[in-house]
């Protein structure tokens, strides 16, 4: 299943290289009127950049006791470049990716949670340091905005409230604990809603090794200072690639690049579109403009920044992300795996063609764009409107049965793809369709042995009782991780409010003396324990509990 997603989305990424066609076009052209030496120079500065916000990972990780690995943190680093251009809460999507591929790497939850919320950390205290330069900087040139110090502020409210986890996990564990299980609650009142639980004692679990991670890193201060020292010269790196270009387009000026970089900086974390695309440009051409650089030239050095720093890493994230942590295949995959791969794989494409179709006829203008994808697929020429919306159901239908692995699905496929073909060769001349329909005919027919199912009721009857049993196993599933959850918050709550020994003596000793009638006092038993009132002796001898008797109180 791994697989088809990572063709989807290396379908998607196709189709939005597409859909930007002109700008990259754009891109190339501006390219063409720059000085060669530095926009290499330029290129070779975003190269370091990536590898030393890597590095900066990689420390992050070490620090919390997991180091996972230079070169896998720069696939990462890449990886995340990719999947925050589709992801609506970028930066979420990117820690969540982050905390998913160091557990995969054998990290526990807090030492996941830990690195990734250490790493951003020194992203945010870099930016933050780069920030400050650039005020700095428009401060002298007097062209500070409202924008920049928003964003300012909004970036150290970010900072101190993720450094505030580690700190209060090392110095008050026990708010990190209610904080947690509260959270605890909040998420499963929310997930709940979809039948979903967190696993039981998952606050108790999060807040054990937040706790641990926070001792960690308060014994390896070493660690954190070199995460943010990495994360720093990343940001730096970054800066210099946008000085670098406004040398090569002839703006000589490093205080308004500078100042450009650091609005850039903010305005990324401000925007409401992916990886800040249009934001970015936009505040990079209004400050160096206000700074005496042409309008030209100043568009022509953020179309350049842009295109260097989006999509030269989007192109590489696009190749590499095969390779992280979640895609990567496992190297002892049995036969049957793969087998798996090549049904999910199969029935995708055969599924793309038969949706696309049904697009075309449905909403053709807005495939319009896409043309130069589409025309390998279309089937409009041979079918028009009935047999085009059912083949294409037919074609559905028959993307369910090669995921499923039946061979009667396999057949019925192979043969209408070629059938296709073969209609547009002959009648319609459309000769990038049949080869298409050849070529996935072709493959199809080399992968038969994975598609060894025998198609009867009998064995659909298997799946719809698999896939009851599932859905029965996964609500029983939910009733005891409710059940547990509740058992495990219940002795956690109880935990927290327990006292230790010294405690409870002092508070009997409290609920004693409230009950004792004025002017008694206390006697102690020989064992220790703590006595019976004994009346004031001002009225003759008293006898008390614990004393030798005949013996005045």
């Amino acid at each position: 299943m791994k697989k088809a997603l990572l063709l989807i989305l290396g379908i998607v990424a196709v189709c939005f290289l597409i859909g930007n066609a002109d700008y990259l076009a754009n891109f190339i052209d501006t390219l063409k009127t720059g000085a060669l030496v530095p926009l290499v120079l330029s290129i070779i500065l975003m190269l370091g950049r990536h590898f030393v916000q890597a590095a900066s990972y990689d420390a992050a990780f070490d620090a919390v006791g997991h180091a996972t690995g230079f070169w896998h943190n720069v696939i990462l680093i890449f990886s995340l470049v990719f999947i925050n251009t589709f992801c609506l809460f970028s930066g979420a999507t990117g820690v969540a990716f982050i905390i998913d591929d160091a557990h995969r790497e054998g990290c526990d939850a807090g030492q996941s949670t830990g690195g990734a919320i250490l790493s951003q950390i020194g992203y945010f205290a870099a930016i933050f340091v780069i920030s400050a330069i650039g005020f700095f900087t428009m401060l002298v040139a007097g062209q500070v905005n409202f924008l920049f110090v928003t964003g300012a502020v909004v970036l150290a409210g970010t900072l101190v409230a993720l450094s505030s986890l580690f700190f209060i996990g090392y110095r008050k564990p026990r708010v990190l604990y209610r904080f947690f299980l509260g959270l605890e609650r909040a998420l499963n009142r929310v997930i709940g809603l979809f039948k979903k639980a967190l696993p039981a004692g998952w606050g108790r679990k999060t807040a054990h090794s937040f706790e641990n991670t926070a001792n960690i890193l308060a014994r390896n201060p070493k660690g954190t200072l070199i995460t943010v020292a990495y994360a720093s010269l990343s940001a730096i790196l970054n800066m210099a690639t946008l000085v670098a270009i406004g040398f090569a387009f002839g703006f000589e000026q490093a205080a308004p690049l500078v100042a450009a970089f650091a609005v850039a900086a903010i305005s990324v974390i401000l925007s409401p579109t992916p990886q800040g695309i249009g934001v970015v440009e936009a505040a990079i051409a209004a400050i160096l403009t206000a700074s005496g650089c042409s309008l030209a030239t100043a568009t022509a050095i953020a179309l350049v920044y842009r295109g260097i720093m989006f999509w030269i890493p989007f192109c590489i994230g696009a190749v590499l992300l095969s390779q992280s942590g979640f895609f990567a295949s496992k190297k002892t995959a049995t036969e049957e795996q793969k087998h798996k791969d090549i049904g999910w794989i199969a029935g995708t494409l055969v599924a793309i063609i038969g949706l696309v179709n049904i697009g075309l006829a449905f909403i053709p203008s807005s495939f319009a764009p896409y043309t130069m994808l589409t025309s390998w697929i279309d089937m409009s020429t041979v079918f028009v409107g009935g047999p085009l919306i059912i083949g294409s159901m037919l074609l559905l239908v028959l993307a369910v049965g090669l995921v499923l692995r039946f061979r009667t699905a396999w057949a019925f496929t192979v043969c209408l793809l070629v059938l296709i073909a073969g209609a547009e060769f002959l009648f319609q001349g459309t000769i990038h369709v049949g080869v298409a329909g050849v070529l996935l005919a072709v493959w199809l027919f080399l992968k038969r042995p994975a598609f060894d199912r025998p198609f009867s009721l009998g064995s659909l009857q298997h799946y719809v009782d698999d896939a009851l049993a599932h859905a029965r196993k996964r609500i029983d599933g939910a009733r005891e991780r409710s059940q547990a959850r509740r058992a495990a918050t219940e002795a956690a709550s109880e935990d927290l409010r327990r006292k230790t020994g010294w405690e409870q003596q002092a508070q009997e000793g409290l609920t004693l003396s409230k009950t004792t009638p004025d002017g008694a006092m206390l006697v102690a038993e020989d064992d220790g324990a703590s006595g019976s009132p004994c009346p004031a002796a001002s009225e003759g001898p008293v006898l008390c509990p614990g004393r030798a008797e005949g013996r005045e109180g």
